[in-house]
């Protein structure tokens, strides 16, 4: 059985299941026609975060990585392929394979890239589906964008998507991206069957991008409170309580 949920398709098979999220970027990094000037391995560095975020909230651990870059091999493709070997190394990421593709038959001037992973988890452990009833919700980062992510130190890191993934008092967990963090709890509402009491003021902008997973939405039990909060060194603030 295939199913949709969020952005990541879960394949299921038996007692395990498989994990498919992506990711795509345009118009950042160094070349002529590029909107956001920044360096190509931050660019690969950027795209594999964002789709590994996906698959890390649902539980699952990646296997299998495809680059899709949309440039030339040498010198952008390089070094965006060097972006994404070096931030699985650095957060322990290893044992994933990875393969790809490139143009090379027409030049181009705004660099592109598409990023698929392929994860796998037991059934058991994959984080869907497990909001309940009096869990609280919080949020982890503060939304940022374009240059904002250049600049500002409160925005999640793949290495906090990776304890996100490994606390077990998280019963669920949404990166937020493009369409901010009220979209992102509209979506919690739909596959929880849940409405949210809100309990957060205007001291964020929930319909601001969170950019590249500058943020992440997670559901706990009120009892772990203080434990998902002193998980990672980054703002925390509680959104609300399900009910």
């Amino acid at each position: 059985m295939i199913e949709k949920y969020r952005d990541v398709l879960i394949i299921h098979e038996g007692d395990v299941a498989f994990a498919v999220s992506c990711d795509s970027t345009g118009a950042i990094g160094e070349k002529e026609n590029d909107v956001l000037k920044v360096d190509a391995e931050m660019v690969g560095r950027a795209a594999i975060k964002v789709a590994l975020s996906e698959l890390l909230c649902v539980g699952a651990w990646p296997i299998a990585i495809s680059d899709a870059l949309s440039n030339e091999m040498n010198p952008t493709g390089i070094k965006i392929i060097d972006g994404i070997k070096k931030e699985l190394v650095e957060n322990e990421i290893y044992d994933v394979a990875l393969t790809g593709s490139t143009e090379e038959n027409f030049p181009s001037t705004m660099t592109g890239v598409g990023v698929t992973v392929i994860g796998r988890a037991a059934k058991e452990d994959l984080k869907v589906r497990k909001a309940m009833a009096g869990m609280e919700v919080g949020l982890f980062g503060y939304p940022r964008v374009g240059q904002e992510v250049l600049h500002f130190n409160d925005i999640l890191s793949l290495k906090d998507y990776v304890k996100i993934f490994r606390c077990g008092e998280i019963a669920e967990a949404i990166p937020v991206g493009s369409k901010g963090i009220k979209y992102e709890l509209d979506v919690l509402k739909f596959t929880s069957g849940l409405n949210l009491l809100r309990e957060y003021d205007d001291e964020i902008d929930d319909g601001k991008s969170g950019g590249p997973s500058t943020c992440c939405i997670v559901v706990y039990k009120e009892d772990d409170r203080q434990i998902v909060k002193n998980l990672l060194d980054k703002p925390f603030i509680r959104l609300g309580r399900l009910f």
